[in-house]
């Protein structure tokens, strides 16, 4: 990870980096320069200019990108990359001239969930859309009618899910007894929460499990490997390391190699290829989960697209979240790369998933559910427990269609359109399901 932004919450904006299609980001000051030398003119919704705003040199965003630009070309739409490099001042600057540059659309992840509102706005002010990832800020509602329909929502991931199955693969793989040291990213970040609430859980589950230690590593790997190297003095027997990522997976198999740690098994999250490679050969890795961060790209680019082109989503779909894929043996992390090594094509085709050009024979490629953020993340109990600010109510849009039941509906709907492009990978684990609302509906494993 670029050392400028280790100490940033990237969320599933850089844990999950799934680098499935290779990607050269532009740097801010070539993108706008590039820009201004056009025509700004009238926009052409035809083929809508979209922005990428990101970060480069981070391995999650090149995939991103990546798949969100071929998606964009796929769908006759122009794509740009512009980085605000981890700073949400530069950021909010950079924004403010995407409108005068002709940009429809942007897809976004700022590192600073309490900026969003304010960067919506900005955008919203432009008649510039907006859809996030993963900056999900307690009780902001994307369809207030103050960002006039321009702010088309945040998606986000299953964190808490996948972090409770994978903790429950590895503790059962061994026995269910033992040490573990935790490694987390950064304090209070809100995947770093999610994760952290589901392997909480997976531990109360399991009373032979012991923490022994933990420590906070900003998703960076030389901090994993620091860490882990001065815990394990103390804990030389330990059976598990609990990474949040798998970067800090990486960082802590270091440690363990340096330390002739060979009984001490391991997971990550998040089906980076570097760590899939790892896996296939290291009987020490039990499995990490494959959030597919890339998908986010396409999704993107097909919810701007099909906005700009008319396409009104449902109150409701302001709350998306993607699902993740287990990979617990080898097998599967070899099927996987496949999958989504860089000389293949993106997996998924933003052709086939947009509304505009299919009109209700739309299909998604990658599990999505439609999200109730209110009661799985902030109530109390829930992952990012967060009391509702009084007097809050939420838009009459969205109330309503939650009042008419339609999130059921809509939910419904997704998984009657989604066709599984991982059916290869799902044979080769032992653990075959999705992990959306796995803590709700109970799953078990093993």
């Amino acid at each position: 990870m670029n050392n400028s932004f280790q100490s940033s919450e990237l969320s599933r904006r850089s844990l999950l980096k799934f680098a499935g299609v290779g990607a050269v980001a532009l740097s801010s000051s070539s993108l706008l320069a590039a820009c201004a030398g056009r025509d700004a003119g009238v926009p052409d919704k035809a083929n809508p200019l979209l922005m990428d705003h990101l970060v480069a040199n981070v391995p999650a965003f090149d995939s991103t990108h990546a798949a969100f630009a071929a998606s964009a070309k796929a769908l006759e739409a122009k794509s740009e990359f512009t980085s605000h490099d981890g700073d949400i001042q530069k950021g909010l600057s950079q924004v403010q001239q995407f409108g005068s540059l002709g940009v429809l659309g942007v897809h976004s992840a700022i590192f600073a969930d309490g900026s969003i509102d304010r960067y919506s706005q900005i955008l919203a002010d432009q008649k510039v859309a907006n859809t996030n990832l993963a900056n999900r800020l307690p009780w902001l509602a994307p369809t207030d009618p103050k960002f006039n329909g321009y702010y088309l929502g945040t998606v986000g991931g299953p964190f808490a899910d996948e972090a409770y199955i994978v903790s429950k693969i590895l503790f059962e793989r061994g026995g269910n007894k033992g040490e573990v040291i935790l490694l987390g990213g950064p304090k209070g970040g809100y995947s770093e929460t999610g994760r952290r609430f589901g392997v909480m859980k997976a531990i109360s589950e399991t009373p032979g499990v012991t923490v022994v230690a933990n420590s906070y590593t900003d998703w960076d790997q030389s901090k994993a490997q620091a860490a882990l190297e001065t815990l394990l003095p103390a804990h030389p027997d330990v059976k598990f390391v609990l990474a949040f990522n798998d970067g800090v997976a990486l960082g802590a198999l270091a440690a363990l190699k340096a330390a002739r740690n060979t009984t001490a098994l391991l997971c990550g999250m998040d089906g980076d290829p570097g760590f899939l490679e790892v896996m296939e050969n290291e009987e020490r890795i039990v499995c990490t989960s494959g959030g597919m961060i890339a998908f986010s790209g396409v999704l993107a680019a097909v919810r701007l697209y099909d906005f700009i082109n008319g396409i009104e989503l449902n109150p409701l779909e302001s709350f998306m979240n993607t699902d993740s894929v287990i990979i617990d043996t080898p097998e599967a992390a070899s099927a996987l790369l496949e999958l989504t090594s860089e000389d293949k094509p993106v997996l998924w085709d933003a052709t086939k998933m947009s509304r505009h050009l299919n009109g209700d024979d739309w299909i998604t490629q990658h599990r999505c559910l439609v999200a109730d953020p209110a009661t799985d993340e902030w109530a109390e109990g829930a992952s990012n427990p967060t009391p509702r600010p009084e007097g809050f109510a939420w838009p009459d849009s969205y109330q309503k269609a939650m009042d008419a039941g339609e999130l059921t509906t809509l939910n419904r709907d997704w998984e009657s359109r989604f066709e599984d492009p991982y059916g290869s990978v799902r044979a080769k684990a032992q653990f075959q399901e999705g992990v959306l609302g796995a803590l709700k509906a109970g799953v078990s494993v093993g």
